[in-house]
């Protein structure tokens, strides 16, 4: 019999907003909105995710963008979007 193995993490958003100046890698950026890496940058290619730039071959992300992102996302009830 095989041990099981262990669950995967719970991803959830960080408590602390990042700063709307930072630069940050798509493992912080990640962090950041509760996803999974590699989820985040299935979402830059479909087009679906943040804004991002992409400087010497890297790809980064601005916190003001992580911030808006997040705020686009914002429902007060199923399928009605908070407007404010």
């Amino acid at each position: 019999m095989q041990p099981s193995d262990p669950a995967p993490p719970v991803l959830r958003p960080h408590a602390v907003p990042p700063d709307p100046s930072a630069w940050l890698t798509t493992s912080e950026a990640a962090a950041a909105l509760g996803l999974n890496p590699k989820t985040l940058a299935n979402t830059r290619s479909l087009g679906s995710g943040p804004c991002f730039h992409k400087i010497g071959g890297k790809v980064w992300y601005r916190g003001q963008d992580i911030l808006t992102y997040q705020r686009r996302r914002r429902y007060i009830a199923s399928g009605v979007r908070d407007e404010g």
